[in-house]
């Protein structure tokens, strides 16, 4: 992860004269920044007795006497604990706003602010010193340091190395070695090398953001569809849900109108052996049949029969003899003289009554024949 300080991003900031070349808001890259110590206050108090998951609510009470703005302006933090002590940063809120804005108007997304006096290298027995535009950078242990303008910061250092009861041995890292206290100078590892902000180590487990100003988890490509995709996903399921409560209400509704179906036919063919699955094949085997008694009844000699119903209703006569062949029927009648005195027409067919007188005279001979059939014989 990239890391620089604070006070370095206004570098990001290219072409300001030009908002639509503005970076601000971007949030395109993720950076831990060091932020001036001057402004973080460093405290140390006894361990609580209070259960630890108290602790957050107890520090800003414990510390009230001991910070000049009121606690509900301050942000408090854990930096680490020895023995019998708490460590503490405190910092302004409104500093922590202030940041933050600094961040995204470099197009930055801040993950992690660390005192600049943490970028210092160091060891046991040794204090080491940088700077920083006019600024002592001081660390002194693992967890404590300072940071003060120079002529503040050499007067504070000199009054460490006081109280010591072993002298630690100084490591000075300044644009100008001249600007050593003589006292301070001696016996000191002088060097003009300046804080490389890039490759400084920062403790993942100290970070002022926390709490209110824990950074959020950045939006990525994932992060911003998935709730679109699990929308998505939630509508296909039903979706799928619809269908088959479709699908299952349709099965119902087809199956019956089967019972219906095959139960109207059992019922208007007299069929007890017939099924769903051979309703089918039954129904088009008794329409065939159907067909060919029509076929039946439009063919000689039952066409002809049905044509002369009318002409044998009230004949008051009697059937003696029928004969027919593929045009013609003929008919023995006796008592057939009522049909003598009619005029005997039907269409399509030729009549003709006659007495048989070999058989005596009530009998009389009807012949029906087919015009349009007689007519292609020929």
């Amino acid at each position: 992860m990239s890391v620089e300080h604070i006070y370095n991003l206004d570098q990001r900031v290219d072409r300001v004269d030009d908002p639509l070349q503005s970076v601000a808001g971007t949030n395109a890259s993720a950076m831990s920044l060091w932020v001036p110590s001057e402004r973080v206050g460093l405290h140390s108090v006894d361990i609580p007795s209070a259960p630890q998951r108290k602790w957050a609510e107890l520090i800003p009470w414990l510390l009230e006497d001991r910070i000049l703005q009121p606690i509900e302006e301050m942000h408090f933090v854990i930096e680490g604990r020895s023995d019998d002590q708490l460590h503490i940063l405190a910092v302004s809120r409104q500093d922590m706003q202030e940041w933050r804005r600094i961040a995204d108007n470099a197009g930055v997304t801040a993950v992690a602010m660390v005192p600049d006096f943490m970028a210092l290298h160091w060891e046991p027995g040794i204090i080491s010193v940088g700077w920083r535009e006019g600024m002592l950078l001081v660390r002194q242990s693992l967890n404590t340091g300072f940071a003060a303008e120079s002529n503040i910061g050499w007067r504070i250092l000199e009054t460490l190395m006081q109280d010591s009861k072993h002298a630690p041995r100084l490591s000075i890292s300044v644009p100008d070695v001249d600007i050593v206290p003589k006292q301070l100078a001696q016996g000191a590892d002088i060097n003009t090398s300046t804080v490389d902000w890039h490759f400084s180590h920062i403790d993942p487990n100290l970070n002022l953001m926390t709490g209110e100003f824990k950074p959020a988890p950045k939006q990525t490509v994932v992060s911003f569809w998935w709730p679109a995709a699990a929308t998505a996903g939630l509508l296909l399921a039903l979706w799928v849900g619809y269908l088959q409560t479709a699908n299952h209400a349709l099965e119902s509704e087809v199956e019956g109108l089967q019972q219906n179906i095959l139960a109207n036919y059992t019922r208007l063919f007299s069929s007890s052996n017939t099924s769903i699955q051979t309703l089918k094949a039954d129904a088009e085997s008794r329409i065939n049949q159907l067909f060919k008694q029509q076929q039946s009844l439009q063919g000689q000699p039952i066409a002809g029969l049905l044509a002369i119903d009318n002409i044998m209703a009230g004949c008051q006569c009697e059937l003696e003899g029928l004969s027919s062949n593929k045009d013609s029927l003929k008919l023995t009648l006796l008592g057939g003289a009522g049909l003598a005195e009619r005029t005997l027409r039907i269409p399509g067919y030729q009549l003709s009554l006659n007495q048989d007188k070999a058989a005596g005279p009530e009998i009389f001979l009807l012949s029906v024949t087919e015009i349009t059939k007689q007519g292609s014989d020929r």
